[in-house]
């Protein structure tokens, strides 16, 4: 956890009985899985008056991501207290600051700010992401939690190659190509398509017998140096010419057709991978049978990229984090095996296109409509949805 998070804690241990604690501090425990023992203690044993989010506005020098928070040590009635929440996305609303929080916030229950994460939203739109929320079965629980994040070289220097490269590697030792794999990074990764930059990495394990490939011994001894003052292996964890990270325990998974996805999006980037490309961290992956393409679908929906702005994390530049401690809550609807179909027509006919294409906005528009439906929402939560989504 970030440090200011124990902060908390130790404020409310030193102040009186029904003293007042209040801090700037950073706003990622709002969401951040590390903040949930803070949201919990907050919701259930303080009583919150006061709560301003800054987002990502410039208010220090440094990319902060500011709230203040104002809390009494006194648990609260959670069946009639509220907080005051106001939003703050504009520097000119801090030279009227009080009179932003009086007529642009809200008085928000507090008890709506759930452990899970908080969302500081008016009623209605509290209201659909909990519909959202609720509406079926939470993705990490509908793929038995198989989200798998990718590799980390520790030095991508030397272990990701381009093309010439590896066909000369693999011509001076062909048994080299059984440890070169295809390698896709997060930037690679675009909606409904991955973009292949013919880059490979060398796959070498901490138990790889190297000595039997000469020719990526070789290659490998170029970087020998900046392998070797890497901490895992001045520490004896790890041989100077294995990766820092490999995925032992599921890198089967990178050979099955997949589901892959950046860590950070504007908008959701779920693509297919069916070509067995080892992937770059942090970008996840979540192996998909190709009969489960309406899946694609409801992840790339306007109904998901607008759960995701109110319950993901905010970086910079309006980018969300895609981490699977956000993704996992994600809900997968019920299905009929008609409405799948529907779906996977659409799903199909995008991918083939590549996303790109005259045709992509309206066979989008026919997708979020078949997701709305799985979703049962209203002509005002559609309106919600579109308002700042498309």
């Amino acid at each position: 956890a970030d440090i200011y998070v124990y902060f908390y804690r130790k404020a409310f241990d030193i102040a009186a009985t029904s003293g007042t604690v209040t801090f700037i501090s950073s706003n990622k425990y709002f969401r951040a899985g590390y903040g949930k023992t803070l949201r919990a203690y907050l919701k259930d044993r303080a009583s919150v008056h006061l709560v301003i989010d800054f987002g990502d506005l410039p208010v220090f020098d440094a990319t902060t991501y500011p709230c203040v928070v104002l809390a009494v040590r006194l648990p609260a009635d959670l069946k009639t207290h509220n907080v005051r929440v106001a939003n703050v996305r504009s520097m000119d609303a801090l030279d009227a600051l009080p009179d932003h929080i009086e007529h642009e916030g809200w008085d928000q229950p507090q008890r709506s700010l759930l452990k899970e994460g908080w969302v500081l939203e008016r009623g209605a739109t509290r209201a659909l992401v909990e519909k959202l929320r609720k509406a079926g079965t939470p993705l990490g629980e509908y793929v038995g939690g198989r989200f798998y994040r990718g590799i980390v070289t520790g030095c991508n220097e030397a272990f990701v190659i381009d093309a010439a490269t590896r066909d000369r590697i693999i011509e001076e030792d062909p048994r080299s190509a059984e440890i070169i794999k295809p390698w896709l990074r997060g930037k690679d990764v675009k909606r409904w398509r991955v973009e292949w930059q013919n880059l490979y990495v060398i796959y070498s394990p901490w138990d790889l017998p190297v000595d039997q490939y000469p020719a990526i011994l070789e290659h490998l001894a170029q970087f020998q140096d900046a392998l070797a003052r890497r901490p895992e292996v001045v520490q004896g964890r790890f041989p100077w010419h294995a990766m820092s990270r490999y995925a032992a325990e599921y890198v089967g998974e990178f050979e099955k057709p997949k589901i892959v996805w950046p860590n950070l999006c504007i908008e959701p980037r779920f693509a297919l991978d069916p070509d067995s490309c080892y992937v770059s961290a942090p970008a996840t992956i979540l192996p998909v049978a190709l009969d489960e393409l309406f899946l694609l679908g409801v992840l790339n929906s306007s109904a998901v990229s607008w759960f995701m702005m109110k319950i993901a994390a905010e970086r910079a530049g309006g980018f969300l984090e895609y981490k699977p401690v956000y993704v996992t809550d994600i809900s997968i609807p019920d299905t009929t095996p008609a409405q799948r179909a529907a779906i996977e027509t659409f799903v199909r006919r995008l991918l083939a296109a590549n996303g790109q294409g005259s045709h992509v906005a309206e066979w989008e528009q026919e997708l979020n409509a078949l997701i709305y439906k799985l979703y049962n929402l209203t002509p005002d939560e559609i309106r919600i949805i579109e308002e700042n989504t498309l």
